[in-house]
């Protein structure tokens, strides 16, 4: 998959920012060390019948209101 920089340019656009700072790290990483993460392959595996359970299953769970929000997430990564 071929990606522009102007392509990930808009996605940094949009992203809100309270999530600025993880991004910034992340792209920090990648410049500071890019050969460390051109090992890690592309998930290609089959979805498998498993997966869709897991997922139908999250869903519901999702749809119940048992998430955790990601502000919440966020929070605990960033403290």
């Amino acid at each position: 998959m071929a990606v522009t920089k102007d392509q990930l340019n808009k996605l940094i656009q949009q992203l809100p920012d309270d999530v600025l700072p993880i991004a910034a790290d992340f792209l920090e990483k990648l410049v500071s060390n890019p050969s460390q993460y051109r090992h890690i392959p592309w998930d290609n595996e089959p979805t498998t019948d498993e997966d869709l359970k897991e997922i139908k299953e999250a869903k519901a769970s999702f749809a119940r209101g048992e998430g955790i929000k990601l502000k919440d997430v966020i929070n605990d990564l960033l403290n």
